[in-house]
């Protein structure tokens, strides 16, 4: 009867052994997991905040560029005028953007199979 019991103790003792090894190793995963999804983060926060200091610089390009075509067709028409187109453009851009965006949105959802 004592053979049983050692076997008994050493399968137990051994599968508890290995339930130990796989909790570190789960716990290991996770720390890795964690310490690799904050570089990540800082990584895409880093990107996205020198995306957002682009556009802020495209779009205070944009704005200097309509400011100096108002100044310098000041000969030719009104204020009012070159107010009044230089919105109009800006409209008509802005359009054609969007329409862009939809359309290219819309092709590529196309080519999925979606």
């Amino acid at each position: 009867m004592a053979a049983p019991s050692v076997a008994n103790g050493s399968f137990v003792s051994g599968l508890f052994r290995v339930f130990e090894a796989g909790e570190k190793l789960l716990i290991e995963r996770a720390e890795l997991l964690r310490l690799d999804s904050r570089e990540k983060i800082a990584a895409v926060a880093a990107r996205a905040g020198l995306v957002a200091v682009g556009a802020a610089c495209l779009f205070t390009a944009w704005l200097g560029l309509l400011v100096a075509w108002v100044v310098a067709c000041d000969d030719v028409w009104t204020l009012g005028g070159r107010i009044a187109t230089a919105i109009g453009a800006q409209l008509v851009v802005g359009i054609a953007l969007i329409v862009a965006a939809r359309l290219g949105g819309s092709s590529t959802d196309a080519s999925d199979g979606t």
